[in-house]
């Protein structure tokens, strides 16, 4: 078994048995701590508490350069456990997550705000070796370009990202004149497709980062936000496009931070084969150093759920010690095979409810067992954006079932971590228009029935019931905080957003009316 780490932004730890992950899950959902830096104790005591240290062969760490703090952590750790460590660069290990896909042969590109001296790597899988083609220093990096925008327009830097690919959606101009605008009038001089931001378009842009946020109206922000996800979209894609043309590959490995953005994605998967990891972030570089080992071929995935798991025992042990916060609802035991009809009727008339049960996901996005989910109305989305504090102008996603992708979206692919937009068809606008951005994207995970058996079955009952194969779909978490990862931190959330059904293993809680 091969123990990962990283000890970065997004601290995460994971455990690999040969050809099948066991384990993977980010420390923020133990710390509650959003992006978690550091050693993650919680999650490796997590994974060391179901496993024999003497099953472990050895540590791989993604990452190599750190100092102080971060250096002491995890020597300390090494003694303690007493197993070599195999240290693997920043983007070779977000690279190494090739081995999820099912490509012989693909083109791998890493691009984030930057790690161990990069910003941008291209490597060429081919079997289970990586063999580097193509590299960018921090200088360059398009990913702190994207960071500067996110900061600039008053949001949260490394968190906020996808605010900024929201607002490039909505109408409004096309284009800036970089000629009026005097704290970007830098990026006029930058011609190479990897030269056209990173270091210098960065410090042009803190002139005016320094100012007050409230002087940007909406338009403006939505004016800025268009302007950074085109140049976002030409730098990349041209990137792919000139690799790709070079080397004869059309299969595109994407992966680092910036790989989370949805629209970017589309717009690759519109020309080329894609595969997108669903932990793409650096979450996902305890998996990907742990990839690296040359014994390891490919592992195939249809899900995320490696991480703390909900137990029924400790359901009860909660309830009873939170029950006079419970007073004003019912409590019932659900048998696995009820679920389905219970929750599905619940949905039915119009509930909102609260999925927390079996092994919590890795990564960005719920996919069923950490999750908010309501009919895909208009209103429910009104609703639990109140309750959840989320930006009204950002959008939710749905779930769809697989086999009705077809009837809803504009040339659909398999796309079950939510990595990928589609547009939805007019006839169908308005019958799930709680889960459509306003340019007629979604961003869907499209369920199939091996990957989330309860979770099909609840969406399948609705679909029986009253002809929607479809659920609005957000991730349990209050606005700010990680997704909910206990059976407490469910129980909190829930009473906190005040919702009206949770579903905590085994155990229905719910508002008496």
């Amino acid at each position: 078994m091969i123990l990962g780490i990283c000890d970065g932004h997004n601290a995460s730890a994971s455990l690999i048995d040969k050809d099948k992950i066991l384990f993977a899950m980010s420390e923020e959902r133990f710390t509650r701590k959003k992006n978690q830096r550091g050693f993650p104790e919680k999650s490796i005591n997590y994974i060391l508490n179901k496993v024999k240290d003497n099953e472990i062969d050895y540590v791989s760490i993604g990452g190599v350069f750190r100092r102080g703090e971060r250096i002491r952590k995890l020597k300390e750790f090494q003694n303690k456990i007493n197993k070599k460590f195999l240290y693997f660069y920043h983007h070779m290990a977000h690279s190494y997550l090739f081995k999820l896909s099912e490509f012989k042969e693909a083109l791998v590109i890493s691009i984030d705000g930057g790690g161990d001296g990069l910003s941008f790597l291209a490597s060429i899988a081919n079997k289970n070796n990586l063999e580097i083609i193509a590299q960018s220093d921090l200088i360059d990096s398009v990913g702190d370009f994207y960071a500067s925008i996110t900061e600039l327009l008053g949001f949260k830097p490394m968190e906020d990202e996808g605010k900024v690919m929201s607002l490039s959606s909505y109408e409004g101009e096309d284009d800036i004149d970089l000629t009026t605008i005097d704290y970007i009038t830098e990026l006029k001089s930058f011609k190479n497709y990897l030269r056209v931001i990173g270091y210098e378009a960065t410090k042009a842009l803190k002139k005016l980062i320094v100012k007050d946020k409230s002087q940007l109206s909406f338009e403006d922000k939505v004016r800025i936000s268009k302007f950074a996800q085109r140049t976002l979209e030409n730098i990349v894609l041209k990137a792919i496009d000139d690799l790709s043309n070079e080397y004869n590959i059309n299969n595109i490995v994407f992966v680092g931070g910036v790989a989370q953005n949805v629209k970017l994605n589309s717009k690759i998967a519109e020309k080329y084969n894609l595969f997108v990891p669903p932990f793409m972030g650096d979450e996902g570089l305890c998996l990907g150093a742990s990839l690296a080992d040359k014994k390891i071929d490919r592992i195939n995935i249809n899900n995320t759920y490696f991480g703390y798991e909900i137990d029924n025992k400790k359901v009860e042990k909660i309830l009873d010690e939170l029950k006079n916060k419970l007073n004003d609802y019912k409590i019932d035991f659900i048998e696995e095979k009820e679920i389905p009809e219970i929750i599905g009727n619940l949905i039915v008339e119009n509930n909102v409810v609260c999925l927390v049960r079996g092994k919590m996901e890795f990564g960005p996005r719920a996919l069923g067992n950490r999750s908010v989910i309501a009919l895909p109305t208009k209103e429910n989305k009104e609703k639990i954006n109140k309750k959840l504090k989320r930006s009204w102008f950002m959008p939710f996603a749905p779930t769809i079932l697989y086999e009705f992708v077809d009837e809803y979206l504009i040339n659909p692919r398999y796309s079950p971590f939510m990595t990928q937009i589609f547009k939805v068809k007019e006839d169908k606008i308005k019958e799930i228009e709680g889960v459509i951005h306003v340019d007629k994207t979604t961003r869907p995970q499209t369920l199939k029935k091996e990957s989330n058996k309860t979770y099909y079955e609840i969406i399948k009952y609705i679909y029986d019931s009253i002809g929607i194969p479809v659920v609005l779909n957000t991730s349990f978490n209050l606005h700010g905080e990680p997704i909910v990862c206990n059976e407490k931190d469910a129980i909190n959330s829930f009473l906190r957003a005040d919702f009206d059904a949770l579903l905590l293993g085994n155990y229905l809680i719910s508002k008496v009316k």
